[in-house]
């Protein structure tokens, strides 16, 4: 199986399905998803791969408040929502 590097396209429908996954085990809801974060995450190289991608988005739903998932350009600490979102399926 090609790296997740390889397989940027991959990314929007890993970081939902990985949001849905932890947002419903903390009982939390997200409405959308920052433009900037899928940007980020599209663009990191992801050395750890998918579990790497996991952990961030796990840890990221942990921290979070509000309906706006997002992260800052690092993928680590959440930030306030911003203007430009995707919305959740």
């Amino acid at each position: 199986m090609p790296s997740l590097r390889d397989r940027a396209d991959d990314i929007p429908l890993l970081v939902e399905y990985f949001i849905d996954r932890f947002a419903k085990k903390l009982a939390k809801k997200f409405r959308r998803i920052d433009k900037k974060t899928m940007k980020v995450f599209q663009a990191y190289q992801w050395p750890g791969n998918v579990r790497e991608l996991q952990n961030v988005i796990e840890r990221a739903v942990i921290l979070s408040d509000g309906d706006t998932f997002c992260v800052d350009e690092h993928g680590s600490a959440p930030r306030r929502h911003g203007s430009q979102n995707r919305q959740l399926h």
